[in-house]
């Protein structure tokens, strides 16, 4: 069975998009498929040069004038002229099933007889009232953001969301049949190589004090760093031991309380980036994320992947990655700092209690919230679809 993947991001660039779709790319080759990446470069889908120089004063127009955003991706037209591109370069590599992941774009126009089957953790119409920066789009933009996105969804053979939260609203918003949709979880995008053995020994050295709280995150406001501040001064002034650590992007935080310490974002294209990363994961006691809008959370399976639990929110797809008790506790939007601080000092003050709960957190990865787990039953599915083994869209 030979499979092409359907890019509009370099499959190869582990920054672009979290890293996602190149470890969907990466997981499956390994799952020893006849697989190939298509990558479509913005290069690529660029209009004629008076069209794309029309665009593009538009969107500046907007953006000056109202505050509107027309993202350079959700625009249809540039899409029906790629669609062309993209067929030629399908001919070349002759596939059984075509895979795109992560956004409709790449196969909304596209015209072509072989199935599709889709991957992501969200649509655009999910995304649209629930992320503040969607807020922003111009009429234009959602129009076209919905119309490219539901040419995708009518046309796919399968659709696979990250989460039961996406697959229900795939449902009840696109009106797709359940039939036609799976539920497969992401995994961490970090390579990961240690065992149990080594997670048994890495929580062992944690010390019960100081408390060392993490955050992970480039969108300071959606994912709540003012509460994880506010969490870390409720235990400091409680005279409790505390460190924070913040990594991503964040405001300028002068004066800086000597308990929060702050790194800047760290690329995954740097190794020495990485292995920083990884070691604030295996010395932290909690991810603390109180996001207010989340389709899914990759950092959530990294967290567990070092056998720490994570504090966050009850909101869109984190129900699927973060279990109760399992490996981390998800809080009510309204939930306070108080509420955040008593979970956490009860369950310090009783450590082995904590450890079981890391240990537990490294056993979801291990079971369910890893690229080889997804990529096995991704792989079925594309199997099920080269056979013909679905009914295809009207």
């Amino acid at each position: 069975m030979k499979v092409t993947h359907l890019s509009t991001v370099d499959t190869l660039n582990p920054d672009a998009l979290s890293g996602t779709q190149m470890w969907i790319s990466k997981s499956l080759r390994n799952q020893g498929l006849d697989f190939s990446d298509v990558n479509l470069t913005q290069l690529e889908t660029l209009l004629p040069p008076l069209e794309e120089l029309t665009f593009q004063i538009k969107r500046w127009w907007q953006s000056v004038t109202r505050g509107l955003q027309r993202p350079h991706a959700w625009y249809a037209k540039r899409w029906e002229q790629a669609s062309t591109r993209i067929g030629q370069k399908l001919k070349k590599s002759n596939p059984d099933v075509i895979l795109t992941s992560m956004t409709p774009l790449a196969t909304a126009m596209l015209e072509t007889q072989v199935p599709i089957v889709y991957w992501t953790d969200a649509t655009y119409q999910m995304v649209l009232g629930f992320y503040p920066e969607y807020l922003f789009h111009d009429t234009q933009t959602r129009r076209d953001g919905c119309e490219l996105t539901e040419r995708c969804l009518q046309r796919a053979a399968r659709l696979i969301f990250s989460s039961h939260w996406a697959a229900r609203a795939a449902t009840e918003l696109h009106g797709i049949p359940v039939d036609r949709i799976r539920v497969v979880p992401f995994g961490p995008n970090l390579d990961i190589s240690h065992s149990l053995a080594d997670v048994r020994a890495m929580i062992k050295a944690r010390p019960s004090r100081p408390i060392k709280l993490l955050f992970v995150g480039k969108d300071w406001y959606r994912k709540g760093g003012q509460l994880v501040l506010d969490v870390a001064a409720t235990l400091h002034a409680a005279g409790l031991p505390v460190e924070l650590t913040l990594v991503g992007k964040y405001p300028d935080l002068k004066p800086l309380p000597s308990y929060v310490r702050c790194e800047a974002y760290l690329s995954k294209k740097d190794p020495a980036a990485m292995d920083k990363l990884k070691k604030l994961y295996r010395e932290a006691h909690f991810l603390v994320l109180p996001t207010m809008a989340e389709t899914f959370g990759m950092v959530f399976c990294e967290a567990s992947a070092f056998g720490v639990p994570s504090l966050t929110t009850f909101v869109g797809g984190i129900p699927d990655v973060v279990k109760d008790h399992v490996n981390g506790m998800k809080f009510s939007l309204e939930a306070t700092a108080n509420d955040y601080c008593d979970y956490i000092v009860k369950l310090m003050d009783n450590y082995e209690q904590y450890e079981a709960l890391a240990l537990s957190s490294f056993n979801e990865y291990q079971t369910r919230l890893n690229w080889q787990n997804a990529a096995s039953q991704v792989k079925t599915i594309l199997e099920e679809v080269s056979e013909g083994c679905f009914e295809p869209s009207g």
